[in-house]
């Protein structure tokens, strides 16, 4: 950018500009965030968008001075809870979770990194007192319909923490620079206290940015998750979930300290997961569910559970006439018929 241009650019927010560089001496990251954030869209209302840009690079490369909170202060924002559910921004949605860890079938592999990683966010204190923050970002890939959001779930259950869902359909907007604002948002409203942010299908904000098919602010929005994941405390954990791990930006892989995956079930985890599914309603069929599980050929976790309740609703229509084997028998039947492959 010209220097002249730069200089009479300025001009109109020098004040702002001194707010910043003050700022930043100062090691102030929330007011430099603020600050910058607040120049970007002075210069994008004037149409600005050279000194917009600059302003958004100094909020990337600069806003994550910070001076070091101490490790008392680090343990105490473990212990932090949420004071009103109205404080919940828009693009937030609490929800409850009653799936616990047993119900989530893991190949050996996924279920040790998982349980470190609950582990380390635990025993915070620990890390804290030797000098590291306890990991707090994993990033969760595989098919759809195998248990990733169920995994997310679980894990806050299991660690008593508030969970997240971020809903797109609210935090995006068509108005320039209003979803970057919205998503700054939420990561301010979380950092308040001990809880879990859950990204499902982060490709549908994280997108890489040299795909040209991506519009100008969606990349802006791909920028400033790029800041708040840098900014976030490891009170707080960032959980995403992907079944397209090639269309991330790749900068949001660094991000994320776990990054592992949810396979295809085989035979074994078939058989796991028919006998929880059952067993939640109640049953337990006298049947071989290991060949059941091969028999069915489902492609996930999801069908399988459909066809769980299928048969609990045969059994029902039954009135006491079925045993839940038969129950079985007939919706093994007519599953080919309501199940119709999607064509490759």
């Amino acid at each position: 950018m010209d220097s002249a241009v730069l200089s009479s650019s300025l001009g109109n927010d020098r004040d702002l500009v001194a707010q910043m560089f003050k700022a930043g001496a100062a090691g102030d990251a929330a007011s430099f965030r603020s600050l910058a954030r607040s120049l970007v869209e002075a210069a994008e209302a004037r149409g600005d968008a050279a000194l917009a840009e600059l302003a958004r690079s100094a909020l990337e490369g600069g806003g994550r001075l910070e001076v070091p909170a101490t490790d008392e202060e680090r343990a105490n924002a473990f212990k932090a809870t949420l004071r009103e559910d109205a404080e919940i921004p828009l693009g937030l949605s609490l929800v409850k979770s009653n799936v616990r860890m047993e119900h989530v079938i893991l190949p050996p592999v996924v279920k040790q990194v998982v349980n470190e990683f609950i582990a380390e966010q635990e025993e915070n204190e620990l890390y804290i007192r030797n000098g590291l923050q306890p990991r707090n970002k994993m990033m969760l890939m595989g098919p759809p319909g195998n248990g990733k959001t169920a995994l997310c779930k679980a894990i806050a259950n299991r660690m008593g923490c508030p969970l997240y869902f971020v809903r797109y359909d609210a935090l995006m907007s068509t108005r320039q620079g209003e979803t970057s604002k919205r998503l700054y948002n939420l990561f301010e409203f979380v950092k308040t206290h001990r809880c879990i942010m859950f990204f499902d299908e982060v490709d549908a904000i994280g997108k890489e940015r040299a795909d040209e098919n991506e519009a100008g602010d969606m990349k802006r929005v791909v920028s400033t998750l790029l800041v708040q994941l840098d900014d976030v405390p490891p009170h707080v954990i960032v959980l995403g979930a992907t079944n397209h791990p090639q269309m991330l930006d790749k900068a949001i892989w660094r991000r994320f300290h776990i990054r592992t995956t949810l396979p295809s079930p085989g035979a074994d985890e078939y058989e796991q997961y028919l006998r929880l599914a059952f067993g939640k309603f109640g049953h337990a069929p006298k049947k071989n569910l290991r060949i059941l599980g091969i028999v069915l050929q489902a492609e996930n976790f999801a069908e399988v559970e459909v066809f769980v309740e299928d048969c609990v609703r045969t059994f029902i229509r039954g009135r006491g006439s079925l045993t839940i084997e038969q129950a079985i028998d007939i919706s093994l039947e007519n599953w080919p018929k309501t199940r119709v492959k999607i064509p490759a």
